[in-house]
């Protein structure tokens, strides 16, 4: 009689836990990110050339800034060229700087914002395994991003486009950006983990994370 009880209760758990995986909502990447306006760009009102030489510009100030010229550079040379020319085209330099930092401040911002209705939701997404933390041969902790390369030969995904998997049980990774699909319950929450890398290591900020409770390889 207790086998059988033993036995019913199992098939219960296993039985509720399908459920629970069943009642997921399946995400895209696109998902993670709110609605909002499209940004308003100036600079691409610029023909490519002059594109080019704000972004320049930029560059050496940015480095003028760090300590990284002196006033008698090739590159502080270059920047009087650039703005001189610019002015004989009938442009405003230091206007193009101030609309270009206002633009990257503005994609930083939307890079970090989240969709505060997924906190606490069941979901399924697709994605990269990068894996974090090893158990033996198995993968505790990843971070799961929309492309190959990420994080590693690439930069960065934005950290709204980056999930951090904690998984309940230990996953074989297959290698290394191995496409999977993972279920669990999604936070919102920003956290930054440590990525080793051949020559150190990276922080890497996410705006998500997932209590995984079963991951596969990627199927469509």
């Amino acid at each position: 009689m207790i086998r059988w009880i033993t036995m019913l209760a199992a098939i219960l758990v296993s039985t509720a836990s399908l459920a629970a995986e069943e009642n997921y909502r399946t995400l895209s990447w696109n998902d993670l990110v709110p609605k909002g306006g499209v940004i308003d760009n100036p600079i691409t009102r610029l023909s490519v050339p002059q594109q080019q030489d704000v972004e320049v510009l930029v560059s050496i100030r940015n480095l003028k800034k760090r300590g990284g010229m002196s006033d008698v550079s090739e590159d502080a040379e270059e920047a009087m060229e650039i703005r001189h020319k610019l002015r004989k085209q009938g442009l405003n330099p230091s206007a193009l700087m101030q609309a270009f930092d206002r633009l990257q401040s503005e994609i930083e911002r939307r890079n970090k914002m989240t969709v505060a209705t997924l906190d606490g939701k069941m979901v399924r997404i697709p994605g990269y395994a990068l894996p974090l933390e090893h158990a033996g041969m198995g993968v505790t902790e990843m971070l799961l991003v929309p492309y190959i390369g990420a994080c590693i030969h690439v930069p960065a995904p934005p950290a709204n486009q980056t999930v951090y998997a904690k998984l309940n049980q230990t996953y074989v990774a297959g290698n290394l950006y191995e496409p999977v699909w993972i279920t669990g319950r999604m936070k919102v929450k920003a956290t930054q983990k440590a990525l080793k890398l051949i020559d150190g290591t990276a922080g890497i900020d996410t705006a998500y994370m997932v209590e995984v409770v079963s991951i596969a390889p990627y199927r469509k």
